[in-house]
């Protein structure tokens, strides 16, 4: 896959009026590296299949964190438990999207280091789950969920995720740049790690900071450390 250099934001948005033209659900994932776009729990060795893991680490979290979870949260369906867990840490087989084109630019260009920085975008309604009704560990293909659960912090980034599988034919979960069924719809921006600083300004400018981000006071913290950052 080819990286899209972007120099500024109103280029990127500018890059993004062609999918006005197609319709559809649109997402978009910032990073600090290159590809690898794996959930969390296949990171470390793809070829594991960790069913049986989440499945475990899923049940443990019902029984230690009984009294932590939120009403909101049906316990006993493991997308909601799996859209939970993948919110405070855990790790899973969900991949973190947003709806939101400014902060997916954000995510990539808040990470320190001279880098630079990536943006992907994911033509989602060709891939979208119709319903969460079905087991997570059941489905035969790597799809594209919005979560049922109204979390504030799901609400501020307008999080979606794709929900990965473990593919017995490859023996291993496949990243969705080298997936057959999905590598179609992605594309991949390219942010200088020169330019990072710039697009911060900017996004702050339309509002978008941590503050945003993470709404709460964290969010507030980490808007004063980058804010001050140089000054200590």
């Amino acid at each position: 896959m080819n990286s899209i250099p972007i120099k500024d934001v109103p280029e990127f948005l500018e890059r993004l009026s062609v999918y006005d033209l197609l319709g559809g659900t649109v997402l978009f994932r910032g990073q600090s590296k290159r590809g690898n776009l794996l959930p969390g729990i296949a990171r470390k060795d793809p070829t594991k299949n960790t069913s049986a893991v989440e499945k475990s680490m899923l049940g443990d979290l019902r029984r230690h964190g009984l009294t932590m979870i939120p009403s909101y949260v049906d316990i006993d369906n493991d997308w909601d438990m799996l859209v939970l867990a993948q919110h405070f840490g855990m790790k899973t087989r969900l991949l973190d999207w947003t709806s939101n084109a400014l902060a997916a630019i954000w995510f990539a260009c808040s990470s320190r280091g001279p880098d630079d920085c990536y943006v992907y975008t994911l033509e989602a309604h060709s891939l979208m789950l119709p319903s969460l009704k079905g087991s997570p560990f059941s489905q035969r293909k790597t799809r594209v969920i919005h979560p049922n659960l109204s979390n504030d912090r799901i609400i501020a980034q307008s999080g979606y995720f794709t929900a990965h599988r473990f593919s017995e034919k490859s023996g291993k979960f496949v990243s969705l740049e080298k997936n057959p069924d999905v590598q179609k719809y992605l594309r991949e921006y390219v942010i200088a790690g020169k330019d990072k600083v710039d697009f911060l300004m900017t996004l702050e400018r339309c509002g978008v900071t941590s503050k945003s981000i993470y709404p709460d006071i964290e969010g507030v913290c980490r808007f004063l450390n980058w804010r001050a950052e140089g000054s200590y």
